[in-house]
């Protein structure tokens, strides 16, 4: 009896309550079909792909240089990084989106954009000022010299039309011929808004992305202006305070409208304004900043508007007069999008003052009621509203936005202006030629460096390589639709930099188990079966797994908040791959060793290699005893 109670008691003490593995395996595939689902939907229903960066798909590179009108000095290194945090601000206002900002040289910034389907008027953008002027319109007159060539145009290619095109264009010539006074009436009266709905009659285009034309030499002094026109115009302009009213003077200010818009930056408010031949075009098109001097008198336009409703190929400018601002865009404190209440298919961008400006702003409007104040961003006259009633803290700005100008309005005045100009040197396409050709490099990497590790787990740990091979292939499983989702929602770019980041993540990967399988031997090296030593080794190594997984985790994020550029997207992947590795090492491959050692395999010395040569010394010993 005693002897059978003593053979009884052992086997309760290594008696163990098996782990339930279902939950594991099943929170693994609930895990998976919730980041397919996912990835899947954010796709359009397709099957998802990740966002690729510039160096993988190609997009497009735009070099701004630094503008300072009348100085031969170049900025300094802080007011340039200052620029540089703006711009990229504004490119990443959505997100993980990776793309490249860097100053090159003492006076260029090159942005660097992923994608084919980059706007590059929304690229232009990005480099614009965003100085903000509220002023009160002192004049205005249409500008109708665009007008005239687009009605010139259209009689050229009536020209060419058949004979029944020709009549029914020479049908509408009498409607054309009136539209310059019809357009003309329309601006005499004045418009019902509020201030605060800022509803104009111009119907404004992107307000910062006027295309670059041919400008004067930097050197271009006022003097130069005055000579190149002729002395008795230049004595002529200068005196003007009313735009002339007979052909002689008309006719002698005529060299004016030869000027390149650099040279027409220069003049004085009157002379731009008053001199008929100065049009639009070279206003729109000065350097930037040309209006920003708050305390003068400047001259800007609106963005071109139809004539009609029936004809809205033939546009026409508002040129202005403003009086000097008071209110500036340092005076807003926020700036969000929203749509008309008269037109809910309108966007506005609704503006909130600071508690100075909105004492200036209040100041304003009460002593301007019922005359017009012009919103200006930068060079041109967003819009242009009637002032009803004062006001104080708040206004909108309207002008025939879409949800894409309104928001990177809003972006631009949250953001802050830029501490200097700039001027879009250079925008190019950049191809990914290179950068696949190293994709393909890194992919082969990868694949190597997964056979390597695959090759040294079967001749170490045998039937155990399988299951590291499982384990990689669980862990790109979770890997891949997470980084396609991550592109849809946040804007993630996969970047050779990134692809780094995942392979060096293998080695992580493989190391966990080492440390893992390791810890195994050295329980069954002590005598103990695989069905033993698997939980045991679990309970001694997950702390171990956790604490290097967590260094990896910290260093990542060490490396993405303090680094820059590419460096950030090694660290992004390099973090979440370490994440990935922790959830299948717990969810996949202890649950799966578990099971293993509950059968024989383990048990096998030639099929998991495992055991060692202490086992056969134990059992000597023990048959000894």
């Amino acid at each position: 009896m005693g002897a059978t109670t003593g053979a009884d008691r052992p086997r309760k003490k290594i008696q163990r309550k098996r782990l339930p593995l279902a939950p594991y395996f099943l929170s693994l595939l609930a895990v998976l079909g919730v980041l397919w689902a996912a990835s899947v939907a954010g796709a359009g229903w397709k099957f998802p792909t990740p966002k690729l960066g510039l160096d993988l798909q190609g997009g497009l590179s735009m070099t701004l240089t630094a503008y300072q009108q009348g100085s031969d000095s170049a900025p300094s290194s802080e007011t340039m990084d200052q620029a540089r945090q703006i711009i990229e601000s504004r490119v990443n206002s959505t997100g993980v989106a990776e793309p490249e900002v860097y100053v090159e040289g003492s006076e260029n910034i090159v942005v660097n954009v992923a994608g084919t389907d980059t706007d590059e008027e929304s690229l232009r953008d990005v480099g614009a000022p965003a100085e903000l002027r509220f002023r009160i319109v002192a004049d205005y007159t249409p500008d109708y010299s665009a007008l005239e060539d687009q009605m010139a145009a259209a009689e050229e290619d009536a020209a060419g039309d058949d004979a029944p095109e020709a009549e029914a264009t020479e049908g509408a010539a009498p409607e054309d011929e009136n539209a310059e006074e019809d357009a003309a009436d329309a601006e005499e009266e004045p418009a019902d808004t509020d201030d605060t709905e800022a509803n104009t009659d111009d119907d404004a285009e992107d307000v910062t992305g006027s295309p670059q034309v041919a400008t004067a030499d930097e050197s271009t002094t006022l003097d130069d202006v005055w000579a190149e026109v002729g002395e008795e115009a230049a004595e002529l302009a200068q005196s003007l305070n009313a735009p002339p009213s007979d052909d002689a003077s008309v006719a002698l200010l005529e060299p004016f409208g030869d000027l390149a818009p650099e040279a027409v930056g220069l003049l004085p408010a009157n002379v731009q304004f008053f001199v008929p031949s100065i049009t639009c075009e070279q206003l729109d098109n000065r350097p930037p900043g040309s209006v920003q001097q708050p305390d003068i008198e400047v001259v800007a336009c609106s963005a071109p508007e139809p004539v009609s409703a029936e004809q809205p190929d033939l546009t026409f400018s508002n040129k202005y007069l403003l009086a000097p601002s008071t209110v500036l865009g340092s005076d807003v404190s926020q700036a969000d999008v929203g749509t008309d209440q008269a037109n809910l298919n309108e966007f506005v961008v609704n503006v909130q003052f600071t508690s100075e400006g909105s004492k200036k702003w209040g100041a304003l409007t009460s002593e301007h009621v019922g005359q017009q104040v012009a919103i200006v961003l930068d060079n041109e006259v967003v819009s242009a509203p009637n002032i009803r009633e004062a006001s104080t803290n708040s206004t909108q700005i309207s002008g025939g936005f879409s949800a894409a100008e309104a928001n990177q309005l809003a972006d631009q005045l949250n953001f802050g202006s830029l501490p200097t100009t700039f001027v879009v040197e250079t925008l190019n396409e950049v191809t990914a030629t290179l950068g696949v050709e190293q994709l393909e490099a890194g992919l082969l990497a990868m694949a190597v460096g997964l056979a390597l590790v695959f090759l040294y787990c079967i001749a170490y740990y045998r039937v155990l390589g399988f299951v590291v091979l499982g384990s990689l292939a669980v862990a790109t499983m979770v890997l891949y639709p997470t980084v396609a989702l991550l592109g849809t929602q946040i804007g993630l770019t996969l970047t050779l930099a990134g692809v780094a980041g995942f392979v060096v993540s293998i080695g992580i990967t493989a190391d966990s188990f080492v440390v893992y399988f390791e810890r195994i031997k050295e329980e069954m090296r002590d005598g103990r079966s695989a069905r033993s030593a698997v939980p045991r080794a679990w309970i001694r190594t997950r702390r171990t797994i956790l604490s290097a997984n967590t260094v990896s985790i910290i260093s990542a994020l060490v490396l993405y908040f303090l680094a820059l550029g590419p460096v950030r997207a090694f660290a992004f992947a390099l973090g979440l791959s370490t994440l990935v590795n922790i959830l299948v090492v717990f969810l996949f491959t202890h649950p799966l060793a578990e099971w293993m050692a509950r059968g024989r395999v383990l048990n096998n010395v030639h099929l998991s290699g495992l055991h060692t040569k202490a086992i056969p010394a134990l059992r000597k010993t023990a048959s000894r005893g």
